[in-house]
């Protein structure tokens, strides 16, 4: 039971505080995971990953994927609950304030502000993917998983530096979403046809 009430409130707490969207909530999954030691990183990096590809808002496909590799189905309920009460209770109050203080500079500022810090969160989730799933610096810092057996390991002087299947494949996914018109889903298809073959 004890680790039911867990779930629930970390992801009461991520639905509280996540503000910029369930990719900001990764990263303080990530922390949870380091303090309860419910998995292994490179687990839980699998966990996430599939929770961004899949449908549905990223914050609880996240949750529920976590709920479930920790606790099975009651995990799952634990997780959903913590992460959605939260956010509803939010939105319905902001909704019914918003509008009436949105034209006051200060809560311009606030917004300014807060959209600056949620690039910095969402950039340290994807740093901090990169190193769990070994494609950077894979066993130079404490959070690192390991290398990509079938990848392509740069290493200089014994450390990893880079997998360059996987920075390649970033950097085409980064191209096609700037300068075409390619939905995100077909690339997220296309991508596990181009895993079973080049990897």
């Amino acid at each position: 039971m004890s680790v039911l009430i867990e779930i629930f409130l970390l992801f009461a707490k991520i639905s509280a505080v996540s503000f910029g969207g369930g990719y900001v909530a990764f990263s303080i999954i990530e922390q949870a995971n380091r303090t309860y030691n419910w998995m292994p990183e490179i687990e839980l990096s699998n966990v996430l990953s599939l929770a961004g590809m899949s449908p549905g808002p990223v914050a609880i496909n996240g949750a529920v994927g976590v709920g479930y590799k920790v606790a099975g189905i009651p995990g799952i309920f634990a997780a959903f609950l913590g992460i959605a009460l939260p956010c509803a209770i939010i939105v319905i109050l902001v909704a019914t304030f918003f509008f009436k203080i949105y034209k006051y500079p200060a809560v311009k500022n606030v917004l300014y502000v807060l959209n600056a810090v949620i690039t910095g969160v969402i950039l340290y989730a994807g740093v901090s993917f990169a190193l769990t799933s070994g494609i950077l610096f894979s066993g130079v810092f404490k959070q690192s998983g390991d290398l990509i057996a079938s990848g392509w390991n740069i290493i200089v002087s014994q450390i990893h530096l880079f997998e360059l299947k996987s920075i390649l494949l970033s950097g085409v996914t980064i191209f096609l979403l700037i300068k075409t018109k390619v939905h995100p889903i077909m690339i997220i298809a296309g991508s596990g046809i181009i895993g079973v073959l080049i990897f």
